[in-house]
């Protein structure tokens, strides 16, 4: 696990569902999927998380202190092999209310 996400900045992470996803599998994993995500958002790893099944995608809000973290925390839940992710760096809350003004 990542260690002190206190000390991390947010990243989004924006996963689409690959096209060779076993969706029999993927389903089986929900309820698995689901445990660890609500274990990550009571260590403070993991924000806001939406889907949109329409577009095959997710996105995850997970506070670490760089990418690679981002990574470990994503290797902890079950669907992440069924996604390609891409991870954005987010501005600090008062850099963003900066930008404005």
């Amino acid at each position: 696990m990542p260690s002190d996400p206190v000390a991390g900045q947010a990243f989004m992470v924006v996963g689409t569902l690959r096209d060779d996803t076993d969706l029999a599998e993927f389903a089986a994993l929900r309820e698995d999927e689901h445990k660890q995500l609500e274990t990550l958002r009571s260590q403070g790893r993991i924000g806001a998380h939406y889907v949109s099944p329409a577009r095959r995608a997710t996105f995850v809000e997970i506070i670490a202190a760089d990418e690679d973290q981002v990574g470990e925390t994503l290797a902890t839940l079950p669907f992440a092999r069924f996604f390609d992710a891409d991870i954005y760096p987010l501005a600090p809350e008062d850099a963003a209310e900066r930008t404005r003004s």
